[in-house]
């Protein structure tokens, strides 16, 4: 009893510390300057350079079923509007194949419930041809409402609907042009660490290291990138997120020649106390040569906005209407 007592007073203590350290924080930055000097000059394609770099969230998931040939396919090969940036997830099947898939599960996406009549039918628990029996736009419902892909099964689903691997979608997308890559590693432990080990074997040997960002949400396989892979260029993990933070609250000078990443990429202003979508932040992170990237927005307004602060990239579900407010 006095152990669980004890246990509870230290969680608690640390609560309330980290809480007063949040607010004194939020009080100190009002009273720093919100112009930052803007040191943008840098050689690295992740630097935007007129207006924000156009990224398209899970290869454009608002105008074609996410993650798919399909909707790279379309990102890449239209005459209506470019993209500079495609943001896709990594899961690993069953045989040890990276493939791209945001959610742990393919119950959203695909027919997998119906299929094999059981729910949380996570990709590790199929082998890569049993996944690509699968439909993953069943779900996808078009802008009017329609559900064009629905009901296709079998021989019906055209290949570009099916899941691809990870090797295949970076080889068309090389074959038409020199894109940015934002690649999230959604696997954690010893399954997550061989994700990463592949996919940055995969990336060095095809040459375009310098214009992918490895993400991860998982913090152990951000440990792990740190640790094995210092070099790789990567966006900030979630512990390192909160600190960056606030260092950027308090105006902290860091040395910009250890900081282990090259990216932030997090959400504007969603949450009502932690703010980070302000041009003072995204001068802080330019004068430690950080390229800042936003996700997931899909409100031209807000567009418009962090384009106007200085965001290097903007990453939507829309990357069509994003264009076509920069090519009015």
């Amino acid at each position: 009893m006095k152990v669980a007592i004890t246990a509870l007073i230290i969680i608690a203590a640390v609560a309330a510390a980290m809480l007063l350290l949040l607010l004194y924080a939020l009080a100190v930055s009002r009273h720093i300057p919100k112009r930052l000097r803007n040191i943008k000059k840098n050689e690295s394609p992740l630097f935007a350079g007129e207006h924000s770099q156009i990224g398209a969230h899970r290869a454009g998931a608002g105008i074609a079923p996410e993650n798919t040939v399909m909707a790279f396919s379309l990102c890449l090969d239209n005459d209506k509007f470019k993209v500079d940036e495609l943001e896709f997830d990594l899961h690993t099947t069953k045989d040890g194949k990276l493939i791209i898939l945001h959610d742990g599960s393919l119950d959203r996406t695909t027919d997998a419930v119906e299929k094999y009549g059981r729910k949380n039918i996570r990709p590790s628990d199929l082998t890569y041809a049993e996944i690509r029996e699968l439909n993953p736009g069943e779900n996808f419902v078009t802008d009017d409402g329609k559900t064009p892909f629905k009901g296709l099964r079998g021989p019906d689903i055209p290949d570009s609907l099916r899941i691809p691997l990870l090797e295949d979608v970076i080889d068309i997308i090389e074959e038409h042009g020199s894109y940015l890559y934002s690649i999230d590693i959604k696997d954690s432990g010893e399954t997550g660490r061989k994700a990463a080990d592949a996919l940055i074997n995969l990336i060095n040997s095809k040459g375009i290291a310098d214009r992918v960002i490895v993400a991860s949400f998982n913090n152990d396989i951000i440990s792990y990138l740190r640790r094995v892979h210092p070099d790789v260029q990567r966006s900030i993990g979630v512990i390192e997120g909160v600190l960056f933070y606030f260092a950027c609250a308090f105006n902290i000078k860091l040395n910009k020649e250890k900081l282990p990443f090259k990216a932030v990429q997090l959400p504007a202003n969603q949450f009502r106390i932690i703010k980070c979508g302000t041009e003072r932040f995204v001068r802080y992170c330019h004068s430690l040569g950080i390229a800042v990237q936003y996700w997931t927005i899909d409100d031209i307004d807000e567009i418009k906005r962090l384009s106007s602060i200085g965001a290097d990239c903007i990453i939507t579900n829309v990357p069509d209407r994003m264009y076509s407010i920069f090519n009015l």
